[in-house]
């Protein structure tokens, strides 16, 4: 809230997002690693950041890592300039018209604003900047109604997952083969008070038994293919399945894998598709 303050002539600061109720005990372990100068900005009514100078500016990659292995919410940034510009534009918020924005915790942008905010922290594919995921957001946005049990295959971060859950979704399940994707979902569930809705696994997908509303796979055109029998499975009768991460001229051939799933909507940006098919009543 109000302009940045000017930060020591540093190359790089230590960021730390935590809550009003946490911020002594936060501020306190940054003075005692000897993090210095750090200020404090307030982007809502409980999140509160803190940015601070080190010294040594090889050591700050590993503080930052320290930080979260002791459970906390941190992260590196440039001091100034260019590159401070930079990582600004590359880690903004990103609004989905008027009910939903993806945000990264120590994002220090007043969100007060911004609607159905989902925060997320370090670790796993997907901020809500690709086009792979936007599309598939974007699709969420148009046909979440409301009571959804959701499948995210590859959740990566959970972004997706999350939400269809801020959207309205009574459940989730996410699956991905990189048990740090699956560690990265789970603490995102708990940022966002979602834990009890959410379930995030690296057991196979053969091994999912419970069909869905909504099926989610920001996946490569081979990993669709390879999965494609229990995708189309997992369909719920009068529930759709949305595939990101092919190019355009993919779709149709992905689409014949999906059968009998037919196909409802396609949308491209750029040279990315996300192709939507589904299950008849």
């Amino acid at each position: 809230m109000g302009q940045t303050p000017r930060m020591p002539d540093v190359g790089v600061m230590i960021v730390v997002a935590t809550v009003a109720m946490e911020l002594d005990r936060a501020t306190a372990r940054l003075n005692q690693l000897g993090v210095r100068d750090v200020q404090v900005f307030a982007p809502n009514t409980t999140r509160r950041v803190l940015v601070g100078a080190v010294d040594d500016e090889a050591a700050a990659g590993p503080l930052a890592m320290q930080l979260r292995s002791e459970g906390m919410l941190a992260t590196t940034r440039p001091n100034a300039g260019v590159r401070l510009a930079a990582w600004r534009r590359r880690t903004a918020p990103v609004t989905f018209g008027d009910r939903l924005t993806v945000c990264f915790a120590w994002s220090e942008d007043d969100r007060c604003d911004m609607p159905g905010v989902i925060e997320l922290g370090a670790g796993g594919f997907g901020s809500g900047d690709h086009p792979t995921t936007r599309l598939l957001i974007e699709q969420l946005m148009q046909r979440i109604l409301g009571g959804e049990r959701v499948l995210d295959v590859g959740c990566g971060s959970g972004v997706l997952a999350l939400a269809a859950l801020e959207l309205g979704s009574t459940s989730a399940v996410g699956v991905d083969i990189d048990p740090a994707a699956v560690e990265a979902t789970r603490a995102h569930a708990a940022l966002n008070g979602m834990a009890d809705r959410m379930v995030a696994t690296s057991g196979p997908l053969e091994a999912v038994e419970t069909a869905f509303d909504v099926v989610l796979a920001n996946i490569a055109r081979g990993a669709i293919v390879e999965l494609a029998a229990d995708l189309v499975r997992l369909v719920a009768p009068g529930g759709w399945l949305a595939v990101s991460g092919i190019s355009p001229s993919q779709c149709s051939q992905v689409g014949d894998f999906l059968r009998p799933l037919v196909e409802i909507d396609r949308c491209t940006e750029g040279e990315w598709s996300t192709l939507v098919v589904a299950r008849p009543c």
